[in-house]
């Protein structure tokens, strides 16, 4: 990862916080030294400042005149950063945060990520990957499922109208039975029964089709009975018995049946592989994390 260059001169600044201020002035060493390219201050440029500097803003270009322009850019900020420091700006509350954000970005970067690295490039066994399927298998498998349809009437907690409410899906499933021909057609639902016998406004005006569910229904007493009514039926195209609960009157008819279905290895292989890098993933920045609060305490 790159450093931002918006703040690369901050480095300047933490080179330069433990010198003395000073009155800018540019030196060049003897040609000999070889480690100091330019002084300015207490700001020191080496070679390595000019390498960064021609990488970043001359597209790693390092023919005489293009290192010569790159000094001068780099003892014009160097005069800059002087100035700040003998501002004592080096002090400001800004300047430390961007300062400790952009050293802890570059530890993460230099000590970290070649750890993530070589773990995202090292293969995974099959033998881990099998070992967790078998731990997870529950994670890879889609329960039963039913397709239902319910009539709903919500009679409160009047007794008057709660056996009212009762005859008449009583009513409805006798009609159902006896005198439709919709015992035969499971994917009707309960038809144009469900518009003058439910006051479910999700389902009412499609025959009543609620649609598919598990064993448990949901997060709500109301899905959680309709999924206990439909579970509780023999064969796909049956009614339940009238039920009254609290939540009201139902009457349920399972019109289709997905079976459970346990995926398999090979077809989840990709996502166990992401499964086990990403945890490798956190476990390195976790320990990475800890060895960091554990040498500085």
């Amino acid at each position: 990862m790159r450093v931002i260059p918006a703040v690369a001169a901050f480095a300047f600044v933490l080179a330069a916080a433990s010198c003395n201020k000073s009155e800018p002035a540019v030196t060049a060493p003897p040609a000999e030294d070889g480690e100091v390219l330019i002084r300015v201050g207490t700001i020191a440029i080496d070679q390595a400042d000019l390498d960064y500097h021609l990488k970043e803003k001359h597209d790693g270009r390092s023919d005489e005149a293009t290192r010569e322009l790159a000094l001068t850019e780099l003892s014009e900020r160097a005069h800059f950063v002087q100035a700040a420091l003998d501002a004592d700006l080096d002090s400001d509350p800004l300047v430390r945060a961007e300062v400790a954000r952009l050293l802890s970005t570059r530890l993460r970067e230099t000590e970290l990520f070649p750890k993530l690295k070589a773990a995202a490039a090292t293969p995974i066994s099959e033998e881990r990957l099998r070992e967790i399927y078998d731990s997870q298998s529950a994670r890879f498998a889609s329960p039963e499922k039913r397709q239902v349809a319910v009539l709903w009437l919500k009679p409160g907690p009047d007794p008057a109208r709660v056996k009212r409410y009762t005859d008449k899906l009583t009513k409805a499933r006798e009609w159902f039975f006896e005198e439709s021909d919709l015992a035969d057609q499971p994917g009707k639902g309960f038809s144009v029964l469900s518009v003058d016998h439910s006051e479910h406004a999700a389902s009412r005006f499609k025959g009543g089709v609620l649609g598919w569910i598990d064993a448990k229904g949901g997060a709500t007493e109301w899905n959680r009975a309709v999924a206990e009514m439909a579970f509780s039926i023999d064969k796909v195209g049956e009614v339940s018995p009238v039920t009254t609960r609290p939540e009201g009157v139902f009457l349920v008819r399972w019109m289709a049946h997905k079976p459970a279905l346990q995926r398999s290895f090979d077809s989840v292989r990709a996502e166990l592989e992401k499964l086990e890098r990403n945890r490798l993933k956190e476990q390195l920045e976790t320990e990475f994390r800890k060895g960091i609060l554990r040498e500085n305490r």
